[in-house]
């Protein structure tokens, strides 16, 4: 690809001799056009003014001169000719009197027949003549421009290159930039044309700091958080190696399996996690069913919830049975629903009743997860969203991250997620709200 000197170069010089040919051919036809109505006045003129009676030896062609290219004419009222001006060129006398153009020879001819005392008259020009002086005139007026075409290509790359430096200079501070040092161009000294892009890179460079941070607090995070149970791990492999019986040992493996069940939940959040706030599971929005994926989603923890002895259902709407079809990524939004039926799940007591409600209210379409369970403080339900936070006075086991990935998959589609008590005054209401601007596809 050419460099953008170079394509300026071209254009700006090949543009200039386009409009030069351009000016040229137009001065030519003004030229032509004008050289003709004076040239048919001198015809006129002199067709009108010669004496008819004064007999010439004829005369010689004068070359070169297009005023001199003249064949002069006489015949007398019997058709005889009578006087011409050149041997070299004899022209038949033209029809009527007045202005034509005649072919004579290997060119033509314009001429001016006038009728004198019984006489006719006619005085004969060159056509290639009075275009080639045409020509001449055209091409004297385009020759400084001509002329100056390099004078100007020098010219030009000078300016283009002298423009182009706030550009280089641009490219030579982002080069020198590393990894952590990710502030503000300086916009002050950038020419206007410049400084969208400045700006536009400092966004970038703003939101990529702001990723970066991101990154590191949660690689920190998961670290802290990883350590303790991969130690409780370790410790209950020891002392399932320490077991002196087969009922000592199994008690043993029970929890070292519990553990790692655990261990393994923990590292699966942290891949989600990961994925939903690095922005690797984006991708094209797709026609997603929201109550059919809640139904899927229900499905897979049916077994889990009948162990406890958990309702584990859907509420169907009567008004809109089909259910509202979203435009989005399933597989985050199969996170998100998997995630709030997993929480319910975990902290509603035997016995107790989860219900999940998707319905469409004509402004935006609504996600419920409702349980009876423990329920979260309003002091600490803005909090609960942060990573690794897990609030006091919890028996279960949790990552702390599962509302934290709702709330990146609801940001991701535009939606909001807020929390309440649950229908009957105790539990909890989790509520996620879908904007219907470009996101409803029915």
């Amino acid at each position: 690809m050419r460099t953008i000197r170079s394509q300026l170069l071209l254009g700006l010089v090949g543009g200039t001799l386009a409009c030069t040919v351009l000016a040229g051919g137009a001065i030519y036809f003004k030229v032509l056009e004008e050289s003709n109505e004076l040239f048919d006045y001198q015809l006129r003129q002199m067709a009108t003014t010669l004496p008819t009676t004064q007999a010439a030896s004829p005369a010689r062609r004068q070359h070169g001169d297009p005023e001199e290219e003249v064949v002069i004419q006489v015949w007398d009222r019997n058709g005889r000719l009578k006087y011409i001006s050149t041997a070299e060129h004899g022209l038949p006398a033209a029809a009527r009197p007045g202005y034509s153009t005649l072919a004579g020879g290997d060119d033509r001819w314009r001429v001016y027949l006038a009728e004198r005392e019984g006489d006719r008259v006619q005085v004969a020009q060159s056509v290639s003549a009075r275009e080639e002086l045409a020509a001449r005139l055209a091409l004297r007026s385009l020759l400084p421009f001509l002329a100056m075409l390099p004078i100007l290509g020098v010219l030009i790359y000078a300016v283009v290159g002298r423009s182009l430096k706030p550009l280089n200079r641009l490219a030579q501070a982002l080069g020198r930039r590393s990894p952590s040092d990710l502030q503000p161009l300086a916009e002050r000294d950038q020419p206007p044309e410049l400084k969208p892009v400045v700006a536009a890179m400092d966004d970038l460079l703003l939101r990529l700091d702001h990723a970066l941070h991101s990154q590191r607090a949660f690689v920190a995070d998961a670290a802290h958080e990883l350590r303790s149970p991969l130690t409780a791990l370790q410790l209950q492999l020891q002392l399932a190696e320490r077991a002196t019986d087969g009922a000592q040992r199994a008690v043993a493996f029970t929890k070292l399996h519990q553990r790692l069940d655990r261990a393994i939940r923990l590292v699966q959040q942290l891949l989600t996690a990961a994925r939903q706030e690095g922005g690797t599971a984006d991708a094209a929005p797709a026609p997603v069913d929201l109550l059919e994926l809640a139904r899927a989603c229900i499905g897979e923890r049916y077994d889990q919830a009948s162990a406890r002895r958990i309702d584990l259902g859907i509420v169907e709407s009567e008004t809109d049975p089909g259910g509202p079809s979203l435009s989005g990524n399933a597989d985050s939004l199969h996170i998100l629903i998997g995630n709030l039926l997993d929480n319910a799940l975990r902290y509603t007591p035997s016995g107790g009743r989860v219900d999940v409600t998707v319905a469409h209210t004509g402004q935006e379409v609504l996600l419920q997860v409702a349980d009876d369970g423990i329920g979260i403080p309003p002091a600490e339900r803005e909090r609960v969203f942060d990573r690794f936070y897990r609030g006091a006075g919890h028996a279960e086991w949790g990552s702390g991250l599962g509302l934290s990935i709702v709330r990146s998959v609801a940001n991701a589609h535009g939606a909001t997620v807020t929390l309440g008590d649950g229908p009957t005054g105790r539990g909890l209401l989790v509520t996620v709200r879908f904007r219907i601007s470009g996101t409803l596809v029915r």
